[in-house]
């Protein structure tokens, strides 16, 4: 089979969706919008699969995103952006203190309503989906090939539009660290 039918036999592009590698943080951290490091022998994540390197590459600006997107662009001779609209939550107030220290109240209030229920000083549920589907209509508007490396949230949210999942579900499973996922248009 020659690259043009598996190009039509796949679709028209890919995107891949790619979660940062692990990071260096206390276990039970809230840590959304901050830039935390990440753990040693991370550069063993910025691999793509031998069908997937043509791509253009949108990441996150936090650090643990921006150095595998680096990676893999220097890797495979890429080019990136930087997209703020690809951060994690803003968790606000909650950023940099350990889920068990916060108040299990407020927690149970964002888990009635996470789309509506503003975290102190942060975002609501609402604010993340219209921030990053924004950069995925930009992105499949294009119709080329593309990564998006970012954050767990952000990721769970884009699997499902990918995937044309409704009702979209804001809370559950997360992606894993260094994950890819490819999805044929």
């Amino acid at each position: 089979m020659t690259n043009k039918e598996n190009i039509v036999k796949r679709g028209k592009f890919q995107i891949g969706l790619m979660r940062h590698p692990p990071v260096d943080v206390p276990v039970g951290l809230c840590y959304g919008h901050t830039d935390v490091a990440l753990k040693e022998a991370w550069e063993q994540f910025a691999v793509l699969p031998t069908d997937f390197q043509n791509v253009t590459i949108y990441t996150s600006p936090a650090t643990r995103c921006l150095k595998l997107a680096q990676s893999i662009a220097e890797r495979y001779r890429l080019s990136y952006q930087i997209e703020d609209r690809l951060l994690e939550f803003h968790f606000g107030d909650w950023e940099g203190k350990l889920w068990d220290d916060l108040p299990k109240s407020l927690i149970d209030e964002w888990a009635k309503d996470p789309w509506g229920w503003n975290v102190p000083g942060g975002e609501n549920g609402q604010e993340l989906f219209d921030r990053v589907s924004e950069v995925w209509q930009e992105i499949h508007k294009k119709q080329e090939n593309a990564l998006i490396v970012s954050h767990a949230g952000p990721l769970r949210l884009l699997r499902q539009v990918a995937m044309d999942i409704k009702p979209i579900e804001l809370l559950g499973d997360l992606p894993d660290f260094g994950k890819l996922e490819t999805f044929d248009f």
